[in-house]
């Protein structure tokens, strides 16, 4: 048989087997003692996050076609359902504010806000999300359900309409998450994490928008 023939007779099993590997689930879902284990490993996560919160930041925000641009952050949380985040410039102008009541979302401008472009002040009905809780390396909707997974570097994902979750290889802190708040998504990662203590960096990425944050020695 020449070459031809047998290269003829493996490309409609080739085929099956590339269309069987693109419908087959990425991740296996979790059954039995580790699911139910790395549920409540989240959920923990969520009721761990204590309140009030207030820290102060500083980092650099790139977006595309734009310069990177310093600024210094401030949160300050009584709750969850009262939190506000400010940016400043490296002076301490206003830039923006990001504010959350427990149900919306609200952007609004500062007097410097031309530093970052052009943009407008804007709502979000995100539900009950938490800066509070993101910011300190907590998940930023509270646990309540949800499909868990286990990643390729062994850690645990958790997955529900509004935020994936993923933990460190070794399954004791939150590593990274997506959020979907209202039509928006958002990534964040702690880089260097090595305990559940709040995170010393952040980097958080959105419609081309990346912040990349430090916490301040408090």
């Amino acid at each position: 048989m020449s070459g031809r023939g047998p290269r003829l007779l493996f490309a409609p099993l080739l085929a099956a087997l590339a269309f069987l590997a693109a419908c087959a689930p990425a991740r296996p879902l979790l059954t039995g003692p580790e699911g139910e284990q790395a549920a409540r490993f989240f959920a923990r996560m969520t009721e761990a996050a204590a309140f009030p919160v207030k820290a102060s930041f500083s980092g650099v925000a790139r977006s595309s076609g734009r310069d990177a641009m310093p600024f210094i952050a401030g949160v300050n949380a009584p709750s969850e359902a009262a939190e506000l985040l400010g940016l400043y410039d490296p002076a301490g102008g206003a830039v923006a504010f990001l504010a959350n009541n427990g149900r919306t979302l609200e952007l609004s401008r500062g007097p410097m806000a031309e530093l970052a472009g052009n943009w407008k002040a804007r709502k979000v009905a995100a539900g009950p999300v938490s800066l509070g809780r993101i910011l300190s390396g907590a998940p930023g909707y509270p646990v309540t359900g949800g499909e868990t997974t286990r990643g390729e570097d062994g850690g645990w994902v958790l997955s529900d309409e509004r935020q994936t979750l993923y933990s460190d290889p070794g399954r004791r802190f939150l590593a990274r998450a997506k959020y979907r708040l209202g039509g928006v998504e958002a990534a964040v990662e702690y880089p260097g994490r090595d305990s559940a203590a709040p995170p010393a960096r952040i980097e958080a990425a959105s419609r081309g928008l990346t912040i990349s944050l430090r916490r301040d020695p408090e």
